[in-house]
C-alpha cells in the first residue's frame, strides 16, 4: 500500500511543480499530501546509491515553486551531488575539528549523505528566512515522494563557517554578495526505517 502511495504521491507532486503534467483528478489529493508529510522522518544514514540528475532536477523544481513574498525567491541553492567534493569539504572541516570524525561509521559531515542541497538567505529582505524554509520543505516532501530521504542540517553549515579550511569550499558555493549560507538538506536513499518521535499537541492554541 504505501508503494502505491508513493507512486501517487510522487503523480500528484510533479503535477503541481509542473502544470504540463497531468493526473487524474479522482484521487483524493488530500490524503495522498498528507501521508506524505505524515510518513517523511529525517534519515541519517544513507545507501551508497546516487540520486539521478532528472530526479534531483524534480526534487528542486519542486523547491522553487513554494511560497515565496512578494515573488522575490530571495534564497540561492546550490547542489553537490558528487560524494567526492562531499569528502573533500568533511576533510577541511575535520583538520579543524577532528572530533566530529569519531562518531562510529563516520563518512561525512551531513550526516552520511552522497548529495547535499544548500541554502542561503538574501540579507536584503528580513523574512527571506521564511522563504528559504518554504524551500526546503518542497524540497523535503518532494524527495520523500520518490523514496529518497532528507535531513535538515543546521550544524554542518556552523561547522563548515568555522573552519577556516574549509573557506574555500564556502567561496566555492559561490553565493551571491548579501547572501548568507542559512542551512543545508542532506539527502539521499534511506538506510533506516526510524519511528516518529512525539509531537506537542499542546504547542497549537485556537485564540476564541
Amino acid at each position: 500500500m504505501k508503494k502505491i502511495l508513493a507512486l501517487i504521491a510522487a503523480a500528484t507532486l510533479m503535477s503541481a511543480c509542473n502544470p504540463s503534467v497531468s493526473i487524474d483528478m479522482t484521487i483524493d489529493k488530500s490524503d495522498v499530501a498528507t501521508d506524505i508529510m505524515m510518513s517523511r522522518r529525517s534519515i541519517r544514514h544513507y545507501q551508497d546509491k546516487a540520486i539521478s540528475r532528472d530526479t534531483l532536477d524534480a526534487i528542486l523544481q519542486c523547491g522553487i515553486n513554494a511560497p515565496n513574498g512578494r515573488g522575490m525567491q530571495a534564497y540561492e541553492v546550490r547542489v553537490i551531488n558528487s560524494v567526492s567534493l562531499i569528502d573533500s569539504i568533511t576533510a577541511a572541516v575535520l583538520s579543524d575539528m577532528p572530533d566530529l570524525g569519531k562518531k562510529p561509521g563516520f563518512k561525512n559531515i551531513f550526516v552520511d549523505a552522497p548529495c547535499v542541497v544548500f541554502i542561503a538567505c538574501d540579507r536584503s529582505y528580513d523574512l527571506s528566512q521564511v522563504d528559504c524554509g518554504l524551500l526546503g520543505e518542497n524540497i523535503m516532501l518532494s524527495a520523500w515522494s520518490k523514496g529518497i530521504g532528507s535531513c535538515c542540517l543546521g550544524s554542518s553549515v556552523r561547522w563548515m563557517k568555522d573552519s577556516p579550511s574549509a573557506a574555500p569550499y564556502m567561496q566555492r558555493l559561490g553565493f551571491s554578495e548579501g547572501y548568507d549560507l542559512l542551512y543545508c538538506i542532506a539527502l539521499g536513499y534511506p538506510d533506516e526505517t526510524p519511528d516518529a518521535k512525539p509531537r506537542n499537541a499542546q504547542k497549537v492554541v485556537y485564540v476564541e
